[in-house]
């Protein structure tokens, strides 16, 4: 899966009382990009809270935590709300800019 196909379609991804997910990827040139290799993972609550790096150490070595699904799909629901966004590849673009520098 790409990192673009992973936004796109976060709405497909529930969180529940045990699981949670999150997204990994692999950055190009130093950047995640919408072409970059990605990983939805399946975690557990006490996975959770471990640090990031620690669960990509263990579970998908090479790639970088990205996001929570949770907060995606936040973010995601709030885009689709904004005229300038209405293109899947603006809305793509503006959730890598915000994993980079606002979270």
């Amino acid at each position: 899966m790409i990192l673009s196909e992973a936004i796109i379609n976060c709405r497909n991804y529930e969180d529940t009382e045990e699981i949670m997910y999150s997204i990994y990827a692999k950055r190009i040139d130093g950047k995640f990009q919408p072409n970059s290799e990605a990983l939805v993972l399946e975690l557990t609550i006490e996975e959770m809270e471990k640090k990031w790096n620690e669960i990509s150490q263990k579970k998908c070595p090479e790639f970088d935590y990205f996001l929570e699904m949770f907060v995606l799909r936040d973010l995601y629901e709030d885009l689709t709300r904004i005229e300038e966004y209405k293109s899947d590849i603006k809305k793509v673009e503006r959730v890598i800019y915000y994993a980079e520098f606002d979270a």
